[in-house]
């Protein structure tokens, strides 16, 4: 059994007749029949019925078409896949994304985009600080996308989007402790994000005040939403609490909302594949 014999079988059924799938496939109508003819020999059963106008699959050709209907798709696949390699296209491409970044935008166009790479994985990491950019840096990811930038002179920085970080506290928290003034905010614990690779933490802190540290900005929203402290949230992660009013916005001499740029970014002296390239452009245009 061949693959083109299988092939040949599933054009036939596919197409309704020998002579459709002779054209469909630009071989002759005696090429097909043969090869369907030494399948049958191989099997030693009749897959079609030619009793009719047109063949039918008789029991054992329907058992068939079930199960090698797999194999087609496999096979297929694996041309698909020899294919991009004859391209150059990369297996994998790996991008480093900042946590705090507009993920609805970003993500639609990363499925869009692997619809039409099917054979280069994305491989996303989200990461918080300056994590995306060290990754970029240590040739962990081909490219980045965060606010924080420290190496600019060996980085390519595109500004692509913005986001607007606002400070927020739970509408409960907020009327219990009766917040009017930036000093009370002192007694209340600062959610923030620590930054494991400087032994920093997240902007807009207050000194003096009472912090409770984590590593995970998913947590840091659940903490926040449940009263137990205030910190800077992205306006795109808080929209339905702001608009329902759990949330406070607060807005003092020190703590107020502010913009952060988000920048594409990779190392210069580290040229992207084919794949990874077309992608960086298709992100660049973000910016538009």
């Amino acid at each position: 059994m061949t693959f083109d014999q299988v092939l040949v079988f599933h054009k036939i059924v596919t197409m309704g007749s020998f002579r459709a799938a002779s054209v469909e496939m630009g071989k002759t109508q005696p090429a097909i029949s043969l090869a369907i003819k030494k399948l049958e020999e191989e099997l030693n059963v009749q897959l079609f019925d030619r009793g009719g106008y047109r063949p039918t699959l008789t029991e054992y050709g329907k058992a068939f078409y079930e199960r090698s209907f797999r194999l087609l798709h496999g096979m297929q696949d694996l041309e698909g896949l020899s294919a991009s390699f004859k391209k150059g296209e990369e297996t994998e491409v790996s991008i480093a994304v900042d946590g705090i970044s507009p993920l609805p935008k970003i993500l639609k166009l990363f499925k869009q985009f692997g619809e039409r790479y099917p054979h280069t994985k994305l491989n996303l990491g989200l990461d918080i600080l300056s994590e995306a950019e060290r990754r970029v840096l240590n040739k962990e990811a081909q490219i980045g996308i965060t606010h924080f930038l420290t190496e600019k002179q060996v980085l390519e920085i595109i500004p692509i989007t913005y986001v607007k970080m606002i400070p927020v506290m739970s509408r409960d928290l907020y009327e219990s402790k009766n917040v009017t003034h930036q000093s009370q905010l002192l007694d209340i614990e600062q959610i923030v994000v620590g930054d494991k690779n400087k032994g920093q933490s997240s902007f807009g802190l207050l000194e003096s005040g009472k912090k409770w540290r984590l590593n995970d900005s998913t947590f840091k929203r659940e903490i926040i939403l449940a009263g137990l402290g205030w910190g800077h949230l992205p306006d795109h992660d808080i929209h339905r609490e702001l608009k329902e009013g759990g949330l406070v916005v607060l807005d003092f001499e020190d703590i107020h909302p502010r913009e952060l740029e988000i920048n594409l970014i990779r190392l210069k002296k580290n040229p992207l594949g084919l794949v990874a390239k077309v992608l960086w452009e298709e992100l660049t245009s973000l910016h538009k």
